[in-house]
């Protein structure tokens, strides 16, 4: 597990290496497939599902939230799979994942054309956050499972 969670930092880190045009036309790629289906979306039910002209900017701010969200559950994981009882990997896990977002935030302020931003520190932390609710409840699922003498499958 910790393989996985190594190579997400890569990523991400390789991610923020890019400048911003690079960065840019990534998303560029992601907009012009979901662009047509929001169109779509909003003709057949009479809408307006989202600003055009911002619709770049929550496609890159949602990558934070995403990417983020992965990272902490390959954490916890890890650390679950390492040993760590109780609250410990969750509180690890946040550390871990919030200390490697700030200094992602301050690596990328020497990037081109990048910027190292509080609000994409903050976005990262929902995405964390998340991924930890999500490992903290299957876990919970899984012990009442477990307690109550039920098998899983």
């Amino acid at each position: 597990m910790w393989i996985l969670a190594v190579l997400c930092m890569f990523l991400i880190l390789r991610l923020s290496s890019e400048p911003a045009q690079v960065s840019k036309e990534k998303s560029g790629f992601i907009l012009e497939k979901i662009e047509p289906i929001i169109e779509r979306l909003e003709e057949t039910f009479q809408i307006n599902i989202v600003n055009k002209d911002k619709l770049h900017f929550y496609i890159r701010k949602h990558a934070h939230v995403f990417i983020y969200f992965l990272l902490s559950i390959l954490l916890t994981l890890s650390w679950k799979a390492f040993g760590a009882k109780g609250l410990k990997p969750y509180y690890f896990t946040w550390i871990m994942a919030t200390v490697f977002s700030i200094i992602d935030e301050t690596y990328q302020s020497f990037i081109p054309g990048r910027s190292g931003e509080l609000r994409d520190v903050l976005l990262d932390n929902i995405g964390i956050n998340l991924g930890l609710l999500l490992v903290l409840l299957l876990s919970k699922n899984s012990f009442s499972h477990k307690r109550n003498g039920e098998k899983k499958y």
